[in-house]
């Protein structure tokens, strides 16, 4: 795994709500493309990755935090925080419809049950109320669940079998899922306040 890839950045879109956050990779690649801009989180100016390379990057020579930047072979270029959108992209939804990658967002990779790290490819989704017994796949019935603890739940009710879950389930706003895991930068502060 590169570096770029433990970078976030927040994507708005075109008329700067928070629709996503992204890896660093991803969003130099969006801007590279021309399918996103760069926004300097301090001006709130937009640039082109060319506009932006005149404007935020210094020789390799230069004293600077390494860490807020990308090096070359020649220069240092000022990491991008946050990035827009060039076409529209409608409007964020105002519900969050219900998802299996939802649920491991919400409940933050962690078994409801025993508190396992349960990785992506791994994970399985519990309903609290079993669908044999009439329960829904919605995010107040469903739960993220590591295998053994979802095997040996079975089709039957928690207290059932002697396990009590961790944290209710609750349906997440969007922005509880956008920003689920992430350490939020100061500079993403007027995106999403806004």
């Amino acid at each position: 795994m590169s570096r770029l890839d433990n970078d976030v950045v927040l994507t708005l879109n075109r008329i700067w709500q928070p629709i996503a956050t992204t890896g660093l990779r991803k969003a130099m690649n969006m801007v590279f493309r021309g399918r996103a801009r760069v926004v300097d989180a301090d001006t709130f100016q937009i640039f082109t990755w060319d506009q932006w390379l005149a404007e935020k990057a210094v020789a390799a020579d230069n004293h600077v935090i390494e860490r807020d930047y990308l090096r070359t072979a020649t220069l240092f270029v000022r990491k991008p925080q946050v990035v827009t959108l060039a076409r529209y992209a409608g409007y964020p939804n105002r519900g969050v419809p219900y998802s299996r990658r939802g649920v491991y967002e919400r409940d933050s990779g962690r078994c409801q049950f025993c508190l396992e790290h349960v990785r992506k490819k791994d994970m399985t989704v519990d309903h609290i109320l079993p669908q044999s017994r009439g329960g829904r796949t919605n995010w107040t019935n469903c739960v993220l669940a590591c295998a053994g603890c979802n095997h040996r739940k079975a089709d039957r009710l928690p207290h059932e079998v002697g396990m009590k879950l961790v944290r209710e389930p609750f349906q997440p706003t969007r922005e509880q899922l956008l920003l689920q895991g992430v350490d939020v930068p100061a500079a993403w502060r007027p995106f999403l306040d806004a």
